[in-house]
């Protein structure tokens, strides 16, 4: 393959796990907290379809706040339901994403013209940092990028900041490595996992918000194409740390990038064997790394004992 093809595959390699890596985050909160949001695909496609709403009327930025207000909406639902009236959040979870994707597919049905099937808004698009931009094949990977993506850098640096300088990091840790203990020393364990879950949700609806009006400009039913379930395993296989998230993020949009753009360049094999190529790769890693973590945990309960 030629350089300007291994280019444009870092490239969009960067842009596809920009959605990832924001929803990753809040996740990692959640997950850091004890708990786990198997809602997260349901609030990415509630902000998805909520930002190009909101982005038709007035602009692609104020389609990412009503987006992120979407996502957080759904995580007061759900919310409210695992820890107000003690349902399971598994349950809970999965109901958040069935309802997000039927009512999104609903809601678009009613508000696009009769015999359309597609509304189209502006997007944020890239933003070349000056001459960073023109360094030959950096400048194209790196500095030629959408505003979104140095926002996910930035959120990562601010999360490892929060997680380890903070208060509220110190509290999310200590109710997820041991709640007991945690609420003996009075943190309101429950309060500590809800703030966890809110931000969860409204990370999941930017990262909706980001793949319609940050970058393709429209919205389908069923745009986020099981993202949320990629977001928990990069979460797993990162150990729920923003730099494990990143790297998570990066490897399988590296490989779906890789698999959109090779398709005509490279062997030809069904187009079912690259779509399939970054689930299969992103599963094998995180059943390594899930087996190592295993044994770090197990040698760990050996030597305690």
């Amino acid at each position: 393959m030629s350089l300007e093809l291994w280019i444009s595959i870092f490239a969009g390699a960067i842009a596809l796990s920009t959605p990832l890596i924001i929803a990753g985050v809040g996740e990692g909160f959640v997950e850091r907290a004890g708990r786990i949001n198997l809602g997260i695909e349901g609030m990415m496609i509630l902000g998805a379809f909520t930002a190009v709403v909101a982005a038709s009327v007035a602009g692609p930025f104020v389609g990412l706040l009503a987006g992120t207000l979407a996502g957080l909406v759904a995580a007061v639902v759900m919310n409210t339901a695992v820890y107000r009236l003690r349902a399971n959040e598994i349950v809970v979870g999965l109901a958040i994403t069935m309802l997000g994707l039927g009512l999104s597919a609903y809601l678009f049905q009613l508000w696009v013209p009769s015999g359309e099937t597609n509304v189209s808004v502006d997007t944020i698009g890239r933003t070349p940092l000056g001459p960073l931009a023109d360094i030959p094949i950096l400048g194209p990977v790196f500095f030629n990028q959408s505003p979104l993506v140095y926002a996910a850098i930035a959120l990562l640096i601010a999360a490892w900041a929060v997680m380890r300088f903070t208060r509220f990091g110190l509290q999310i840790r200590a109710v997820g490595s041991d709640p007991t203990s945690a609420a003996l020393r009075g943190v309101r364990t429950a309060k500590v996992g809800a703030r966890a879950l809110l931000i969860g949700g409204a990370l999941a609806g930017l990262a909706g918000a980001t793949i319609t009006v940050g970058s393709i400009g429209s919205f389908t039913p069923g745009i986020t194409a099981g993202r949320g379930y990629v977001v928990l395993a990069v979460v797993i296989m990162g150990r729920m740390t923003p730099l494990g998230i990143a790297l998570g993020a990066l490897l399988f949009s590296f490989l779906q990038s890789f698999s959109l753009l090779s398709q005509a360049t490279t062997v030809q094999l069904p187009s079912e064997v690259y779509q399939a190529l970054p689930y299969v790769v992103t599963l094998v890693v995180l059943v390594f790394t899930s087996r190592a973590q295993l044994r770090r945990t197990t040698a760990k309960a050996q030597l305690a004992a």
